[in-house]
């Protein structure tokens, strides 16, 4: 797709200052407006429903009146200026209809029709024509292929499908690609508050981060939800993370598309260990965006936040009372593999649990505070002296508080969420409630909870992800701004050997890039003799390795072309004719020092997302390595912070860290080192298309790394 960036970004600059046109505009025109059922009389209702105060022009040829307002034929014929059309036409109409826009002055619009980029080859023409006359016009344009926008905070809508009634207004500003997706979270009653609904469809003007930008400037949103397929704009998701964690507004997403059927052969391990959901994944963490499984999981996450972001837990202990042993087993299977704890009691506060259960309680954390089933009298004294806990920082209620209760359980569940108020008010704790399954909750409670500012979560599963999602969060806001460390490169040395060549370098050509780079390599010689090789191995002293250069044969371990640990020139003359007489028959061998005393081997390398270009791999080597599938990721550049993040995410971390007196490996070195790949990614990105160090051996503290072998692919 061609794009004119200047036009574009003429158009992103002027929409900072005019998206109001786009969501609180003055007079809309419903290019489509009918009084038969549809996406034309849905937009009219639903301008109705929400208390626009604004003009509406219907637009209809075959109208004289819809709803009780004038009707007109066409845009040009409303004689007044209009600030936003709303074109619920087919798609071979918009463009035409776009023109009559601009041509009236209007610079804002959103088209509901299909039809476009997602249909075929004509289909993208279309909608490539359609960017091109926006970005011309400086019309803000959201969709096509979308149901619209909503925004409760100027009670203005531009929707093509029935606007639930119960739509609540509050903080949460949804960014929603797919159109069934956006009607299913209006849907939902889960009685959270929205400030802007945006259905963002094609995207063929304004995308995600748009829209994502304008949410961050929004005082009326503190918490932003996604649905996306794909992000447009991925190299302008870092400035939006730092950015959202400079105000404190939290960025939850669903990103569908784990699958790794698309995943590119390549001859470079890395590729096979940064599959493409994996690198998303990796993104996510390094922006600081919480990346949730499911709608559930994104609803109960962004109620937790909603309520909670002010007062993050600062630590990841967690205090929990519930009713039941049962559900204890359950919330303990489910909070298995996440990242909050459970910390055991302190003796008092047994003691005085003791004093409050009868003596067949298990005293412990969770906690069974079901008592008798007297619960007005057990379970808010044990809320309370859990709060007293000095190192519990978040106070979980588990109590299924369901819609349908009795009257006299709901009784007894209110004195139980007044408890939790008064606990809130007088502790500098995190309170939350949830109740084990999602079929809504008590208004009563909920009432309470509400005025309280506890947040009230559904389903088990659904709370405690988002629980583990709200400390995940917290990490991200107790992070610092990124460090990086200068890396010292021979520029010069590295393009002489990259300039103008493509496909796969050959191995010492690689070390030598690696080499410009503060890479340590071997000691080693090119050679295409025997007498050369004999020459080489007495200078670099045996033993010594014999390796076969050549730039189609990849990975020599397979194919024969390695011969470690020769002690003399015997040995080295017997394996230097056997790889000679060798069917692949190169014409240059490596011989190079043999390195030992290495703590670990370690693969570290640059792999290349379709998405966001160039990621540092990291993780446990040698000939297993896609066998062992254990790897970090990480987008360049990398601070300092981020490399060591990245080494202790992998295995290999509890072997170089002194694994069973083992020797402690040079950890700040290998940061350095994965400092300085991250810098050669970016040099070269979209030259470089795969780099393995494979293995990079470890060596014990104070003695750096070596790359012992190297694979680099260019572009």
């Amino acid at each position: 797709m061609v794009m004119n960036y200047e036009l574009e970004s003429s158009l992103k600059k002027s929409a900072s200052k005019s998206f109001s046109l786009l969501f609180s505009p003055r007079s809309v025109a419903v290019i489509g407006a009918s009084e038969n059922p549809g996406a034309g009389l849905n937009v009219m209702e639903n301008l109705k429903l929400i208390g626009f105060e604004g003009k509406v022009y219907p637009v209809n040829p075959r109208r004289s009146s819809i709803l009780g307002l004038p009707c007109y034929p066409s845009v040009s014929s409303i004689p007044d200026e209009v600030d936003m059309a709303a074109i619920v036409l087919s798609s071979e109409k918009v463009f035409p209809i776009l023109e009559e826009c601009a041509a009236k002055g209007v610079k804002a619009a959103w088209a509901f029709a299909s039809g476009f980029a997602e249909s075929g080859e004509q289909g993208v023409k279309l909608q490539e024509k359609l960017r091109a006359f926006c970005l011309d016009q400086g019309i803000l344009f959201c969709g096509p292929n979308c149901v619209g926008l909503v925004n409760l905070d100027s009670s203005f809508a531009a929707f093509s499908a029935p606007l639930n009634q119960h739509l609540r207004k509050g903080k949460l500003g949804a960014i929603i690609q797919s159109g069934s997706v956006c009607l299913a979270l209006t849907n939902s009653n889960r009685e959270i508050g929205f400030s802007k609904i945006i259905s963002s469809g094609n995207e063929a003007v304004l995308d995600a981060t748009d829209y994502m930008e304008y949410l961050l400037d929004d005082p009326d949103t503190e918490v932003i939800a996604l649905f996306i397929e794909s992000f447009r704009k991925p190299e302008r998701l870092f400035p939006i993370s730092e950015k959202a964690r400079s105000l404190n507004k939290p960025i939850v997403l669903v990103k569908v598309g784990r699958s790794e059927l698309a995943q590119r052969a390549t001859a470079a391990h890395t590729a096979a260990l940064a599959g493409s959901d994996r690198v998303h994944d990796a993104a996510f963490r390094q922006l600081g965006f919480i990346r949730v499984g499911d709608l559930d999981e994104l609803l109960e996450t962004c109620e937790l936040l909603l309520k909670c972001k002010g007062s993050l837990p600062k630590s990841n202990n967690v205090g929990l009372i519930t009713v039941s042993g049962g559900e204890i087993g359950l919330i303990a299977d489910i909070s298995e593999g996440l990242s909050f704890r459970y910390p055991a009691l302190s003796l008092e506060a047994q003691e005085k649990l003791r004093q409050v259960l009868p003596p067949f309680t298990n005293i412990s954390n969770p906690l069974d505070a079901w008592g008798s089933g007297d619960l007005e009298n057990t379970y808010p004294p044990a809320m309370e002296i859990l709060a007293r806990e000095p190192e519990m920082d978040m106070l979980l209620v588990s109590l299924d508080a369901t819609a349908d209760l009795s009257e006299k359980q709901s009784q007894q569940y209110l004195t139980i969420a007044k408890a939790a108020a008064e606990v809130k008010r007088n502790h500098s704790r995190t309170v939350a409630f949830f109740s084990n399954v999602s079929g809504g909750f008590d208004p009563r409670i909920r009432s309470v909870l509400e005025e309280a500012q506890i947040p009230f979560l559904k389903g088990a599963r659904e709370s405690l992800k988002a629980v583990d999602n709200l400390f995940r969060y917290s990490e991200v806001i107790k992070r610092g701004k990124r460090h990086f460390l200068g890396v010292s490169v021979d520029h010069e040395e590295a393009r002489e050997i990259i300039s103008g060549k493509a496909g796969f370098l050959k191995e010492d050509e690689a070390k030598r890039v690696l080499e410009a780079y503060g890479i340590r390599r071997p000691k080693e010689v090119v050679v295409r003799s025997l007498e050369e090789a004999l020459e080489a191995a007495s200078s670099i002293g045996f033993p010594v390795v014999l390796k076969i250069q050549s730039t189609s044969i990849l990975h020599k371990t397979d194919a024969g072309g390695v011969a470690l640990n020769l002690a003399n020139e015997k040995e080295l003359e017997r394996a230097f004719d056997k790889m000679a007489r060798s069917p692949q028959g190169a014409e240059e061998f490596l011989i190079s020092q043999m390195v030992e005393g290495q703590v670990a081997e370690a693969i570290l390398g640059i792999s290349e997302d379709p998405f966001f270009g160039p990621v540092v791999v990291f993780g446990s080597g040698g000939i297993l390595v896609e066998l062992i599938q254990d790897s970090s990721l990480r987008l360049p550049p990398l601070g300092q912070e981020e490399a060591l993040e990245m080494v202790r995410e992998t295995k290999c971390y509890k072997l170089i860290s002194g694994f069973r007196g083992r020797p402690e490996g040079d950890i700040e070195e290998l940061c350095r080192a994965l400092i300085s790949i991250g810098q050669l990614a970016m040099d070269y990105k979209g030259r470089i298309k795969a780099l393995d160090i494979n293995p990079l051996f470890i060596m014990p503290k104070g003695q750096g790394i070596v790359a012992i072998d190297a694979l680099m692919e260019l572009r």
